[in-house]
């Protein structure tokens, strides 16, 4: 005996109620923290993210843009404090070089100075550093890479040298002359191969001398 079936066909706005419905069961209602205060998210996630035209054919019929609530729903997910990747996250101590966590400054280092070893004995102790050194970089080390300036703002920003047993001077095209106080003088060479390969330019010599 030949048995035929005839499946029922489920409509893509089946398929989009079913996810709406699945998301708000998960996180409750409309409101935040399953309260009466609206969720303000939803300015963010759906006024910023989607066209005006969308945003008036759901005002104007809800039943009809389907695309609003499951948008509406997934972000409430993604930057909950209990499911998501929002979760306890401060923002801030991901983007600020002074606040950011300490597991994030190897990566920071890594940008300012590529393939730099921040994990060895010599730089790891610096690391720390690397909060100051970024908060002036872009004026004091990008803008005028290269120049005596930006290796004197190195040398003291990031190594922890004082500003006044520094001085840095360009002899000529190819030679820099490093020059420390007499006192700090000894403190310099475990640096010399950091600042040779990662702050001084391709070509240039640098002169290490004493003051």
């Amino acid at each position: 005996m030949i048995s035929v079936i005839n499946p029922q066909i489920v409509t893509l706005n089946t398929k989009m109620n079913l996810a709406v419905e699945t998301a708000q069961e998960t996180l409750g209602s409309d409101f935040n923290s399953n309260s009466l205060t609206p969720w303000l998210g939803d300015r963010l996630t759906t006024t910023s993210l989607l066209p005006q035209w969308i945003l008036k054919a759901y005002g104007e019929n809800p039943n009809t843009v389907m695309v609003v609530p499951i948008i509406k729903q997934y972000f409430r997910w993604l930057l909950s404090q209990d499911f998501g990747y929002g979760a306890q996250l401060n923002w801030e101590n991901i983007r600020v070089p002074l606040y950011m966590n300490d597991i994030f400054l190897e990566a920071l280092a890594d940008f300012y100075f590529p393939g730099a070893d921040f994990s060895s004995s010599v730089l790891n102790p610096i690391l720390p550093n690397i909060r100051r050194f970024a908060v002036k970089a872009d004026a004091n080390y990008f803008n005028n890479k290269g120049s005596a300036q930006s290796v004197k703002y190195v040398i003291c920003s990031l190594l922890g040298f004082a500003w006044n047993d520094v001085s840095v001077v360009t002899a000529n095209n190819v030679i820099v002359d490093i020059r420390i106080k007499a006192t700090s003088f000894s403190s310099i060479d475990p640096f010399k191969t950091f600042i040779n390969n990662y702050v001084i330019p391709a070509g240039v010599v640098p002169n290490y001398k004493s003051f």
